[in-house]
């Protein structure tokens, strides 16, 4: 298992995975040491020691040696078992200084740090590190992570957490501030091809699974509180999808051919959709369709995409009759492989099994252009067994899965290579291609090849001898420089994932080297802000927003007749710099509502700070009636800046926190005005800006639960009147059913 040599002596520790350690002593000093003739054999080392690992009883222990590690300054040899036991001796008197069961499985490796405190350890077998103190006999970290191929990942609405699924049967919710795993949920008993998020409950997380069910895990409580499984079969899930709201989770059969739609609030089945011959690689819901009518997109590899009407005409989900009926059906020339919509609702992404990604209008039926990808992929490395050339393997290579960004102008796209590409939508042009890793050691990595193998192994004498069952005669110099160390299998790289976070500023993906997020330099700061903090601005930011002062063309004038020519981003921010509340009033109310979201995503986080969100306040507050377009406005602005305005507040706590550190550390005979120098003056904190922000959101939040009650209010006095009129209606009615029987009564008595 290793060998050591003991510090300024060529004396040799030796460990075997049977548990016997051997001290050997040299029977030389370096000073003796001189060329050897290989001739004469001599004898330079002798087994002086010879122990066998026991614990702190004086127990033998049985259990093979995994891994060890030796720390050199202080003669302490860590060591490994199977059992997850980790053992610190000391040399050259072999006395154990600590013991401890850091898992319940193999530890794979072992090291330690320089100054011989801390100890790490790992796992491979379920994925875990954990880094033990021996001195104080305390654990400072525990984390892990799948210990098999990560299958989906998905981002909250929030954009503060990660969930992961993998063929480890495990979803894991990662923190992605820190970067360590919340939770980790193991009721599936087979590997987990989907997770999602609802888009308007970042507490719930669903999941689906090869074992035959679909659960919803609860991150409040951390706990499965709901299954959903096909009551008349066992089916193979391949794919998931949750509407908008919450209310309705879709997931795709991958051996019945079949799609099925639960209710997420009651369990219920409420639809089987039938009509694809192949498996469902992947389904999406529209995310723009409000009401009743909620559109669902099939793709699957008999080459077709299916629009589905999930809930019919009838707004009863116990009325199954018209749901799940086919509204198109658009053929393509090769399997698809993945689908996912825009923001809006308006375009459809499919990704083909020939590398090409097409887009789809679902509203108009036509097809809104094609990006040719495959070559974007990179070559292919192929291996000792394949009887393809490389470029004849790169021709199979395809985008597994796809993302558009926030505001629906770029694309992401990721399979059977080791590039991310990122596409421009309109243009339908690659943008930039992201290397996921350098690894050689992961087949399709290296693009380089050489010739002399490729001659070895594709020779009409190599084939004919394959075909005989026979050694091939290698041309000369093939062997040199061959990888004879190399594995009989080699995982090969693959990106399996890929989403856009909410907020924009960055992406996350699943490959086989682990979870990678990618984010913006200014990620988690926004543009705009360096009239705030102080930072440095960013001049290619490519914002609408002109986040300067006033100058002579920042006019009333001026922002009108801009907002008369459509130029609406123009408009806003010049009102937005001259804080009138009247002709901001005027601008917002004449934006398109279906702009709303787009704007609020360019404002910088400085206006929104300053001025927008007591603006906001003071028109919710009861200054306008139009009080729907100002909580859209609400809601796409805190939707876009709720985490920057988060990331503002802490960066701003902790800026004072360490200068009022600092200025309490500073000698009693330095001046007020070196003190003084110590503070940013940039920070909202230290200005009481930050505060006002403050005391404006909770306006704002006060503000929204006014209107709030009042809505409640009227929906109340609505219920109360027409109570009221159905008493009389059913009065009314009485009362002439009593006039009739009287007449009847009369007439009876007449005759």
């Amino acid at each position: 298992m290793g060998a050591f040599i003991l510090h300024n002596f060529v004396n040799i520790l030796t460990v075997s995975s049977d548990g016997v350690l051997c001290f050997w002593e040299a029977n030389v000093s370096l000073d003796q040491l001189k060329s050897i003739d290989d001739s004469k054999p001599v004898s330079l080392f002798r087994i002086s020691n010879r122990y066998r690992y026991t614990n702190s009883n004086e127990v033998q222990i049985n259990d093979p040696v995994s891994a060890v590690a030796f720390h050199k300054d202080l003669k302490m040899l860590a060591t490994g078992f199977e059992s997850g036991l980790l053992l610190l001796h000391t040399f050259p008197d072999f006395i154990i200084i600590s013991e401890v069961n850091l898992f319940t499985n193999s530890i794979s490796s072992l090291t330690i740090n320089r100054n011989g405190d801390w100890i790490g350890a790992g796992s491979e077998l379920f994925g875990q590190i954990a880094v033990w103190e021996w001195r104080s006999q305390s654990c400072y970290l525990r984390a892990d992570s799948h210990s098999k191929e990560m299958t989906s990942l998905a981002y909250s609405p929030d954009g503060l957490h990660l969930v992961t699924g993998g063929y480890d049967n495990k979803v894991k919710v990662w923190r992605i501030s820190g970067g360590r795993c919340v939770v980790t949920f193991t009721e599936h008993t087979a590997g987990v091809t989907g997770v999602a998020f609802p888009a308007q409950n970042s507490k719930v997380v669903l999941s689906a699974s090869l074992d035959g069910t679909v659960r919803a895990h609860d991150l409040i409580r951390y706990r499965n509180f709901r299954t959903f499984t096909v009551p008349t079969r066992r089916v193979q899930f391949s794919s998931l999808a949750v509407d908008t709201r919450g209310s309705l989770v879709a997931a795709g059969g991958l051996d019945t051919f079949e799609a099925y739609v639960w209710s997420v609030k009651t369990g219920q089945l409420l639809t089987t959709l039938t009509g694809h011959t192949s498996p469902i690689s992947a389904l999406a819901f529209n995310p723009s369709i409000s009401g009743i009518d909620i559109e669902l997109a099939t793709v699957s590899w008999d080459c077709t995409l299916r629009l589905w009407d999930v809930t019919g005409n009838s707004t009863d989900e116990n009325n199954l009759s018209s749901m799940g009926l086919t509204k198109e059906v658009v053929n393509f020339s090769c399997d698809a492989l993945y689908v996912v919509y825009r923001a809006d609702g308006k375009q459809l992404a499919i990704s083909l099994l020939n590398g090409n990604i097409v887009f789809y209008d679902p509203n108009e039926g036509v097809e809104m252009g094609t990006i040719d990808g495959h070559r974007d992929l990179g070559v292919a490395q192929t291996g000792e067994e394949d009887l393809v050339t490389p470029r004849r393997a790169a021709e199979s290579k395809k985008f597994q899965t796809i993302a558009y960004s926030v505001d629906g102008e770029h694309l992401i796209a990721g399979g059977d290579s080791k590039y991310i590409c990122l596409y421009s939508v309109p243009d339908k042009l690659l943008i930039k291609r992201f290397e996921v890793t350098c690894n050689l050691s992961l087949a399709g990595v290296q693009e380089i090849h050489d010739r002399r193998n490729y001659l070895h192994r594709f020779s009409m004498e190599t084939m004919n001898a394959k075909e005989a069952q026979r050694p091939s005669l290698r041309i000369p110099s093939s062997i040199k420089g061959e990888d004879r160390s190399r594995r009989q299998w080699r995982p090969e790289v693959r990106v399996s994932a890929v989403e856009f976070s909410p907020t924009g500023d960055s992406f996350a993906t699943a490959t086989t080297e682990g979870i990678l997020v990618y984010s913006l330099p200014s990620a988690g700061t926004g543009y705009g802000i360096s009239s705030i903090f102080g930072a440095s601005s960013c001049s290619d930011s490519g914002w609408l927003f002109d986040t300067l002062g006033i100058d002579e063309q920042t006019t009333p004038s001026n922002a009108r007749s801009t907002l008369v020519q459509g130029r609406h981003a123009e408009a806003l921010d010049m009102a937005i710099r001259l804080q009138s509340h009247e002709l901001v009033e005027e601008v917002i109310e004449s934006i398109p509502v279906d702009q709303i979201d787009f704007l609020a995503r360019q404002l910088p986080i400085n206006q929104i700070a300053h001025y927008l969100i007591s603006f906001l306040a003071r028109q919710l507050s009861g200054r306008s009636r139009h009080v729907e377009l100002y909580v859209r406005w609400t809601h796409s602005i805190l939707r876009s800046h709720a985490l920057n305005l988060r990331r503002i507040a802490a960066n701003s706590a902790l800026s004072e926190c360490t200068n009022s550190k600092e200025s309490r550390n500073l000698p009693n005979n330095e001046s007020i005005d070196n003190k003084k120098e110590l503070c940013n003056p940039g920070f909202l904190t230290l200005q009481g800006e930050w505060a006002t922000c403050q005391a404006n959101l909770v306006r704002l939040q006060a503000s929204l639960n006014h209107v709030k009650s009042n809505i409640i209010k009227h929906c109340e006095n609505v219920d109360n009147l027409w109570n009221y009129y159905e008493s009389l209606f059913k009065l009314y009615h009485e009362k002439d059913d009593n006039n009739v029987q009287s007449e009847n009564i009369m007439e009876y008595s007449s005759s």
